[in-house]
């Protein structure tokens, strides 16, 4: 399995060292396209329960006075609520942050980020949202719009495990619209403290969604049915850059 992924953890230095390495198990490319570049990863168990708790405690309190929201606009989305949040360092002296520890593991998931993807220039970050999706939510596939962000999306998970599956979309983006090419998939398995990311074709030639919870997941040779409770997620996303070539 391991085999079939040619983008691994980037060796440029960085002013942070990210000792962390994605496990390829938590990939299932049984059913991926031949042309699938291997552009997810999973990182399980990026936080520890106290890092974790930490983001919870923090993110409820802004939860606190949003009520849950039957649908989106795009209908993509059900029974969430949704916020968007800042560090210390992004808001300045009037931050109402509590916890260092909050600001801490943002930042290190981001260092770890950049290393993984190392692109040429450094990366600027778009503030992160937190997505809080009820027991009874749910996530339909879709793309994101490649007009808002840049080429990375990535997210913590909290709370309870899941599946994302990534499927070939329909798009100018792909040369090939046959049946085939759209056929296959790319299973996630993303238990509580861990982070994932998707970037090259992953990000917006694929459509991600979260499976229904008890579906299966098998994982060094054994089926596993994953229980999808309430689900909290914090997403980063990188800055769209734009070209000042004529």
């Amino acid at each position: 399995l391991a085999s079939r992924f040619r983008h691994g953890p980037c060796r440029c230095l960085t002013t942070t060292s990210c000792t962390q390495n994605p496990d390829y198990a938590y990939v299932n490319l049984t059913n991926a396209p031949l042309n699938y570049d291997n552009s997810a990863v999973v990182y399980p168990g990026f936080l520890s329960e106290e890092e974790g708790h930490s983001l919870v405690k923090e993110v409820s309190k802004r939860l606190k006075r949003r009520r849950f929201e039957d649908g989106h606009w795009d209908s993509v989305i059900s029974k969430y609520r949704e916020i968007e949040l800042a560090t210390p360092d992004e808001v300045g002296s009037d931050s109402t942050i509590d916890s260092p520890q909050y600001a801490q593991t943002i930042q290190r998931a981001r260092d770890l980020l950049q290393s993984y993807v190392c692109p040429e220039n450094p990366l600027t970050w778009l503030p992160c949202h937190a997505i809080d999706l009820s027991k009874n939510g749910s996530l339909d596939a879709h793309v994101d719009s490649v007009k808002f962000s840049g080429g990375i999306v990535a997210g913590i998970s909290l709370l309870s495990d899941s599946i994302m599956r990534l499927r070939p979309a329909k798009g100018e983006w792909i040369d090939d619209n046959s049946d085939e090419s759209l056929s296959g998939h790319v299973d996630l398995y993303l238990p509580k403290l861990s982070l994932y990311c998707l970037h090259g074709m992953s990000r917006f030639h694929y459509s991600h969604e979260l499976l229904p919870s008890d579906s299966v997941y098998q994982i060094h040779g054994k089926d596993i049915q994953v229980t999808r409770g309430r689900r909290l997620s914090i997403i980063f996303r990188d800055a769209l850059v734009v070209s000042n070539d004529v």
